[in-house]
């Protein structure tokens, strides 16, 4: 068997070699795409998914223990004056599907936030939110604008004074 494609391969031409050859590792290169690259990005892409679901799973059980301590210790129903800064801006942007790439707190209680792109609808939905509902205030701020819709943001944040 051998024998036969040696000398089926001594048949060609030098062109017909290269070609062959050339085949030969396309063809290479499209099967170790298929059987190990194109896995390997897929389980990233769902690593990635499922630790943003147990991230937002995770804010919403702190919340909730934030408003269980609050009730129990017989404060107010709103537990947004207990939370601190970093929670409440989290929360309210997964609520918003906004995903942040940095929270950095600040000794002066600010909260420097960084988010890569996001729906410029649902920032100013957001921001609103955050304004209304929880005090917060923007007391600077950096807006660029990727394409249509999307943005990308710095922003600092701090709880209004009562």
């Amino acid at each position: 068997m051998m024998s036969l494609m040696a000398r089926q391969w001594q048949a060609r031409t030098d062109r017909e070699q290269i070609l062959l050859a050339v085949m030969a590792a396309l063809v290479a290169l499209v099967l170790a795409w298929l059987l190990a690259v194109r896995p390997l990005v897929d389980f990233h892409q769902r690593a990635r998914s499922d630790y943003a679901a147990s991230v937002g799973l995770y804010r919403d059980i702190e919340a909730g223990i934030a408003r269980y301590d609050t009730l129990r210790a017989g404060g107010p129903a709103d537990a947004s004056a207990s939370q601190s800064l970093r929670s409440i801006v989290g929360s309210m942007a997964l609520r918003h599907g906004i995903s942040i790439a940095r929270l950095v707190p600040s000794d002066e209680g600010e909260l420097a936030v960084n988010i890569d792109r996001a729906e410029a609808r649902a920032v100013m939905a957001w921001l609103i939110e955050l304004e209304e509902r929880h005090g917060v205030q923007v007391v600077s701020s950096t807006l660029d604008r990727l394409g249509d819709d999307y943005v990308e943001l710095h922003l600092v944040l701090r709880r209004r004074s009562v």
